[in-house]
């Protein structure tokens, strides 16, 4: 459909020209995580325009990036990058085996949704890890001096204008607490924490047993 191709066109422009610059501060933290946990094979859930898969196979990581939207799955590969690649799916039925994965990671991609799709994507993500292998998931956490906490008030903006579905996953996401809340009500034990974007981002390393 042709309405739909320009919309996913669309997005991926505005990903690049907004989201990426935006939650840029985050990809070398990520990728520091990850050498840190000594993982090589990693599945990127949500990969978008693949930035951190690109930047994950720079320090020498096997990458796979997996996303629902073809545009986003196309202007990832016109980008290239070695010991990366790309599939199309969705992240409530990932196309992978179990334990597939060193580790898997959720990057911004659950408040999107709602809570119901968000359990699924935490069961698939976790699914396709192997046994003591790794979840890494980073998404916002309402800080302190929220009204005067610039990188907050840049998040709501750009949240507020990505449509009326994507704005309600985000708002039902911090209203429940952000990351914080999510590893609460899934009974989820950290094993490290770290934070990001002076603490508007949450970063969680859950260990499959």
């Amino acid at each position: 459909m042709a309405w739909r191709a320009s919309y996913e066109a669309f997005a991926v422009y505005v990903y690049r020209a907004l989201i990426d610059p935006l939650i840029w501060p985050l990809r070398p933290r990520i990728a520091r995580l990850c050498r840190e946990l000594n993982v090589c094979e990693i599945l990127d859930i949500a990969s978008a325009t693949g930035a951190q898969c690109r930047l994950l196979a720079e320090v020498g990581m096997q990458v796979t990036g997996v996303d629902l939207s073809e545009a986003m799955i196309a202007a990832a590969r016109r980008r290239g990058g070695r010991n990366v690649r790309y599939a199309h799916g969705s992240a409530y039925d990932l196309p992978f085996d179990d334990g597939s994965f060193d580790a898997s990671l959720l990057l911004l991609a659950l408040h999107e949704h709602p809570e119901k799709e968000r359990t699924l994507m935490l069961a698939e993500a976790l699914r396709v890890v192997r046994p003591d292998g790794y979840l890494i998931i980073a998404d916002y956490n309402r800080p302190r001096l929220a009204s005067i906490h610039v990188a907050w008030q840049v998040i709501r903006l750009i949240e507020a204008l990505a449509g009326a579905e994507h704005r309600a996953g985000f708002k039902d996401f911090v209203s429940r607490g952000g990351l914080a809340g999510f590893l609460q009500r899934h009974a989820l034990a950290p094993v490290r924490e770290h934070a990001s974007h002076f603490g508007a981002i949450g970063i969680t390393v859950i260990r499959r047993d």
